[in-house]
């Protein structure tokens, strides 16, 4: 992520930036353009440090690497509860509950979300199969998250 790109996105509506860094000058050219900022972090000092830079929603990436009982965890600790945390990276529909039990504020699940087709050329062997495999499963799994998602309270 580039912060000179929020000056292309921000024109376009764009609500909110994830990014799998946190980029020097992010959450500032996010705030000032109205985008909420969402930068990486994994470490508790790197969560913390850009609660205090001001990032409303953090993103915890790689997410896959750690687990929802070390986030619930944390979130206990001090004034680490006050953190809004979104876990991504290896998330899967399984595991989305945890998470939300664990105390994310929401969750990203990228490819586990729209088909992992998406991460390879159209027409190839494994889009294909990956395409498939969205068919039979991964849509349906989708829309249910989504119904869940709509029903949480936060």
């Amino acid at each position: 992520m580039d912060v000179s790109q929020m000056a292309i996105f921000a024109p376009l509506g764009v609500k909110f930036a994830l990014s799998p860094i946190a980029p020097t000058g992010f959450i500032e050219a996010c705030h000032s353009r109205g985008i909420l900022a969402a930068p990486s972090g994994l470490t508790s000092n790197e969560l913390w440090s850009l609660h205090t830079h001001g990032a409303k929603l953090i993103k915890l990436f790689h997410a896959g690497t750690t687990s929802p009982s070390i986030l619930k965890s944390m979130l206990g600790v001090g004034c680490f509860g006050e953190l809004n945390i979104i876990p991504s990276g290896g998330i899967t529909p399984a595991s989305v509950d945890a998470w939300w039990n664990a105390g994310a504020k929401v969750v990203g699940l990228g490819a586990n979300l729209v088909g992992k087709d998406i991460n390879f050329p159209d027409g190839s062997a494994e889009y294909n199969s990956a395409h498939q495999e969205w068919e039979e499963t991964g849509r349906e799994a989708a829309r249910q998250l989504f119904i869940k998602a709509a029903s949480r309270t936060l």
